[in-house]
């Protein structure tokens, strides 16, 4: 399947850190990812959750959470881009609410959102979060630094059957 995902994003090979985190996601159950801003680190973490989906699954298999809604659309754009048939939906601040219960009608293999909203739909249970098999905290450091602390122990509560933990950031220095 990475094959024809990487075919049809019209990449010819992976980096270095993308294929050590391929490899890892493998074998370890908690992976941290530093890596500069560009270098990768979303087809990194994306294509081996891809690899553990389950087509059968009706329910969510995996949780990204980001700081930013401009961080959240790009995650979403780039699993979209990845044309796996996956349903992929995106939570932020500033999208109608409505909008995305609505989403929760057939749901989607991985959702992607803020803290805040991600919290606001496990409050509300939009959806069953002991489905969630993987986690990613995408540029984790970010999230704390923005404040989002009581917002992801909430929802890290509420993930009573994560297999997998994956944290990045792009910091450079993790003083």
């Amino acid at each position: 399947m990475l094959h024809s995902v990487l075919k049809k994003m019209n990449i010819n090979a992976l980096n270095k850190m993308q294929m050590t985190v391929i490899h890892a996601f493998k074998e370890k159950n908690n992976l941290l990812i530093l890596s500069p801003t560009g270098s990768g680190k979303t087809l990194a973490f994306l294509l081996p959750i891809l690899e553990k989906m389950r087509k059968e699954a009706k329910e969510v298999q995996a949780l990204i959470v980001a700081p930013s809604r401009e961080l959240a659309l790009q995650i979403e754009q780039v699993f979209k881009e990845m044309g796996t048939g996956f349903k992929v939906n995106c939570c932020y601040g500033g999208h109608k609410v409505k909008t995305e219960e609505n989403n929760f009608n057939e749901c989607p293999a991985i959702l992607i959102g803020t803290p805040g909203r991600l919290a606001f739909h496990v409050r509300k249970q939009n959806f069953n979060p002991n489905t969630v098999k993987i986690l990613v905290l995408d540029e984790f450091d970010k999230s704390l630094e923005f404040g989002f602390q009581n917002d992801i122990a909430f929802i890290i509560e509420r993930l009573q059957n994560v297999e997998k933990k994956v944290l990045t950031s792009a910091t450079q220095s993790m003083e």
